[in-house]
Order: structure tokens, then sequence, then C-alpha cells
């Protein structure tokens, strides 16, 4: 059985302070990912942020100082097209980049794919909890399905998940 896992694709990370113009570029590749596990029988994931009014005074906003995804916001609602698929999705909650609930959900699948923004940060760290909860599945990240703000680390966070088994196509 397969997993689809659609990391932060927020408003906030497509057309608010953390969009770049390659985050709306991959909306119609998640979208046909999401159909594709859907008609395989496969569950699909929306991860996504959600910080309190207080998010620049812990630890993830000293780190990353550039308010997003608050509660309550349209920021932090899911993107676009994204919203036709919510009733056929599980959706998990997070205020660090890594989800700790996906830890749990992801061990009984053969494959998992992630796909969204931040490959540099949220794609790696929940990649990571994927095979390390389910070190047997074939773990996949699509380029075309994702982005990220800084393109030397998304390459290089791409290249560290490669040295962990994990399928960079």
């Amino acid at each position: 059985m397969k997993a689809l896992v659609v990391i932060d694709y927020q408003n906030d990370y497509v057309v608010g302070p953390l969009s770049t113009r390659f985050t709306q570029m991959i909306e119609g590749n998640i979208c046909q990912r999401i159909e594709e596990t859907l008609s395989a029988g496969g569950d699909v994931y929306f991860v996504m942020d959600m910080f309190n009014e207080n998010y620049l005074q812990t630890p993830e906003g000293k780190r990353n100082p550039i308010k997003h995804c608050i509660r309550g916001t349209a920021g932090q609602e899911l993107f676009g097209k994204m919203n036709n698929y919510v009733s056929k999705a599980k959706i998990l909650r997070k205020d660090t980049p890594g989800c700790e609930e996906l830890f749990g959900r992801l061990r009984h699948y053969g494959e998992i794919e992630l796909c969204g923004v931040e490959t540099d940060k949220d794609i790696i760290a929940n990649a990571i909890i994927a095979r390390s909860s389910n070190p047997n599945a074939r773990i996949i990240v699509r380029q075309n399905c994702v982005a990220s703000r800084d393109s030397l680390m998304a390459d290089e966070a791409s290249d560290i998940m490669r040295g962990l088994g994990i399928e960079v196509m």
C-alpha cells in the first residue's frame, strides 16, 4: 500500500511570505500524484504547519523569523486545488519541520512518497521520519513535486536523501 505525504502546501508557503516563483508551479504535479495515489487505493496525508500567535518567540520562530501559518489565519489554510482533496485525506498538524505523528502512521506502507515545499527543511525532515519509521519502504521524492526558497540547499538536501536510500527522481 502507498502513502502520499503532501507537506506544507499552504497559502503562506505558496503565495505568502515564504513563497517563491516555483511553489505555485508544482500544484498541478502534486494534484496528479494525489489522483494517482487515490485511484490506486493509497492514502493521502496533508502535513501542515500551524503555529500560535507567539511563533516568533518559539525556538522554531527564532530559527526562521518569518511569521507564517498562524492558527486561524488564511495563511495556514491549504492552497488552491489541495482543498478539493481534504475529504479524502488525513490532515496532520505540526509545529516543527518534522511531523512527529507521521512516525507511527507510516509504518505499514510499502511505498511512501513525499511532496510539497521546503525541500531543505520540511521535506528532508519528514523523509528522515519516513525512513526511520519504515526502513523497508520504498521512499520517493519527485523533484517536480517539491520547491524550496534556497535551490542550493535543496540540492544538498536531495543528495543527503539519496544517501539515506530515498529515491529522488
